[in-house]
């Protein structure tokens, strides 16, 4: 078999370990005397009014119809600032080795291992031209550039009027230690950054890429800590953890955010509960911070916009595809078949580190 010659399909079991590390981003209240509390989820009561398109027996405004039930009463969960207060968010990163990436690959039982123990190969060498390349840095300087534009922010950074990030590097201490120390790197006003572009990166930025790269070449010391202070304008307004979804909500319940510590509450509880504290799950931070995929085809026909890191492309901004054009065989799948002469430096070869960085589930059928 040729050096060169691609793999006509993947293995039969084929998954590979997301390659970071990732905690939820806890919320806070800060003070202007620079106090810290943790910000809380709120369950209550709100009594609104029916909104449903069409349906008569719901109170809907259509043709003639006698509206049954105008008020709409809700329980649900809010996270708010109080009024004195600005928006604080905590969170820590840190990427593995890109080693352990290849969590397990396997052939159909009877069916010929050689390939496999030739994919495996190629796969490793593979890894090993990339912790060393300048594909690989490119890959963790795009990731600090949604580190320091907010984009991890979410609804959060669209209403905000300034954004401070912190970025630190984690000082670890020896094993009888259980807390860690942050060295401050750098700050960054993060709507000064567009969320379209990774050009014209810093020297900051520079040095908190190589950080990541440290820890996808093995470096287990190579974390960082982010902080945001989000400054609405004014207190006291409602900000945006995640929100869970519930296949089966109670009735009456409208909404459920995500906490940390949780206390669910009966829901007779008495209205104005608070319960556990507001985050934005480590999930959400890390598709956001994937989003740095420009690699694809349609790139200018889509606005000029980075989509996700995704197998096929998947974007649910776009509710389209970008990376299944059968001709083009640009999809995850396409590229990994031909990892032995896949250049890391290369367009593919970056969305393919980036794709090995995410993880997922490659198999294919025999």
């Amino acid at each position: 078999m040729s050096t060169f010659e691609n793999f006509k399909k993947l293995p039969g079991s084929l998954s590979l370990q997301r390659g970071t590390l990732i905690s939820d981003a806890a919320f806070y209240h800060l003070h202007a005397d620079g106090k810290e509390d943790a910000l809380h989820v709120m369950y209550h009561g709100i009594r609104g009014t029916q909104n449903v398109a069409g349906n008569k027996d719901k109170g809907a405004a259509s043709g003639n119809s006698v509206a049954r039930e105008v008020s709409n009463i809700q329980m649900t969960e809010s996270a708010k600032l109080l009024p004195d207060a600005k928006l604080l968010v905590k969170w820590s990163l840190r990427f593995i080795d890109l080693d352990h990436i290849l969590f397990a690959s396997a052939s159909k039982a009877g069916a010929d291992k050689q390939e496999e123990k030739d994919f495996r190969a190629s796969f490793k060498d593979f890894i090993e031209k990339a912790k060393n390349s300048e594909g690989i840095e490119e890959v963790a300087r795009r990731y600090v550039r949604n580190i320091v534009n907010g984009r991890w922010l979410w609804r959060n950074r669209s209403v905000a009027e300034h954004i401070s990030i912190k970025v630190s590097e984690i000082i670890e201490h020896d094993q009888s230690q259980t807390t860690k120390s942050y060295k401050l790197i750098a700050e960054f006003n993060a709507l000064d950054y567009s969320l379209k572009s990774f050009d014209d990166v810093s020297e900051s930025e520079n040095k908190i890429a190589n950080i990541l790269v440290k820890g996808m070449q093995g470096d287990v010391n190579s974390g960082l800590h982010i902080e945001a202070i989000v400054d609405f304008g004014m207190g006291g307004v409602e900000v945006f953890p995640s929100q869970n979804y519930l296949e089966e909500k109670p009735k009456g319940f409208s909404r459920s955010l995500y906490q940390l510590n949780p206390i669910r509450p009966e829901r007779q509880a008495k209205d104005n509960q608070f319960l556990g504290q507001a985050a934005i799950r480590d999930q959400k931070i890390g598709n956001a911070l994937r989003t740095i995929d420009t690699w694809y085809d349609k790139f200018l026909e889509n606005d000029s916009k980075p989509i996700p890191v995704e197998p096929n492309g998947a974007s649910l901004d776009a509710q389209d595809f970008f990376r299944v054009d059968k001709k083009k065989k640009d999809s995850a799948f396409d590229i990994l078949k031909e990892i032995r002469s896949l250049d890391p430096n290369s367009d593919k070869g970056m969305f393919l580190i980036a794709c090995l960085v995410r993880g997922g589930v490659y198999s294919e059928g025999e």
